[in-house]
C-alpha cells in the first residue's frame, strides 16, 4: 500500500476546452479560458485578446484559424 502512496501519474489530461460564443454587433466572438489559449501555437505567434467578460479572453471569430474552429 505505501507504493500507491507515491504513485503519481498524469495519464490523462482533458482535452476539452471551456468555450463560449457571444454575439455583438452582428461580430461573432469566442471566448477560452486563458490557459488553455497558451496552447495553441496560433496564439503564441500573434497573442490578440479583443475584450475579458466573466472570466473568459474573448476573440473574434475571423481571427481564429479554421483548424482551430473545427476542433471546438
Amino acid at each position: 500500500m505505501s507504493n500507491l502512496k507515491s504513485l503519481k501519474t498524469k495519464h490523462y489530461i482533458s482535452k476539452i476546452l471551456k468555450t463560449k460564443k457571444l454575439k455583438i454587433n452582428n461580430k461573432t466572438y469566442i471566448g477560452f479560458n486563458i490557459n488553455d489559449l497558451l496552447i495553441f501555437k496560433w496564439y503564441q505567434k500573434n497573442p490578440k485578446i479583443d475584450f475579458n467578460f466573466k472570466g473568459l479572453s474573448y476573440i473574434n471569430i475571423k481571427n481564429i484559424p479554421e483548424s482551430t474552429l473545427q476542433s471546438i
